[in-house]
């Protein structure tokens, strides 16, 4: 319905004007263009504009390739989500000392993201197939799982973030540095909340609404993990 596609266009245009903003951020902020924090929110940034681009032709043009958008998708969709876990993790050294948990830490996310993106990705090729009976069950249930564990995986992340830097929200410490350890501590529970969200929509089956909003859904995210991580940064410094 026309409703539905404004909504749909209304979406994807916030998504690129937040993920455009970022790149630009990111470019002016960064003195050195290096590292794990700069590649990683530059990659994550990339996958939220190829997972709206894919969206868009998807919804809008039907004369590019199925294949080719869903693979803009795909690349997309796992560039952003595993890239936003790599994000976290990156500056969860400034107040996680123990590089065991850290180097256990990443060995979890690339784990995940192998076991939980691959089977999606066959999956969804595999409904583009005459046999797209046979796939849609699996990539059903698949797709509750992948996002459970995404969830999981970032609420744990964020856990620690919170659990590693209460101690800063303390009388002793001055009122600038609480403020800061105060958003952090919010922008880490607002994305618990927005993942728990995108779990809803998909054991409530409004999957097309979830594919409308997940790209969206990442560029706040990021953009908030993005201002409050930078400020940590400094702070700890």
């Amino acid at each position: 319905s026309p409703t539905a596609f404004c909504l749909i266009a209304s979406v994807c245009a916030v998504a690129y004007w937040m993920s455009i903003e970022l790149l630009l951020l990111v470019y002016v902020t960064f003195k050195r263009h290096t590292g794990v924090y700069f590649w990683s929110i530059i990659i994550t940034t990339i996958g939220i504009v190829l997972q709206t681009t894919g969206y868009i032709l998807k919804s809008f043009e039907n004369s590019w390739p199925v294949v080719l958008v869903v693979i803009i998708c795909k690349v997309g969709w796992v560039a952003n989500v595993t890239g936003f876990s790599i994000v976290l993790w990156s500056r969860l050294h400034l107040v996680v000392r123990n590089p065991r948990i850290l180097k256990w830490l990443l060995v979890i996310i690339l784990i995940d993201g192998l076991v939980c993106h691959t089977p999606v990705v066959v999956f969804e090729f595999g409904l583009m197939t005459k046999h797209h009976d046979t796939y849609y069950r699996p990539m059903q249930i698949m797709e509750r799982i992948q996002q459970t564990v995404f969830t999981l995986q970032e609420t744990a992340m964020s856990c620690l973030y919170i659990y590693h830097t209460r101690k800063f929200l303390k009388i002793g410490y001055p009122m600038k540095t609480r403020k800061v350890i105060g958003l952090l501590l919010l922008v880490q529970l607002l994305v618990i909340a927005l993942d728990a969200v995108l779990t809803l929509f998909d054991y409530t089956d409004k999957f097309t609404l979830k594919c409308t909003l997940h790209p969206l859904v990442y560029s706040i995210k990021l953009k908030l993990e993005f201002i409050v991580l930078n400020q940590l940064q400094s702070l700890v410094k």
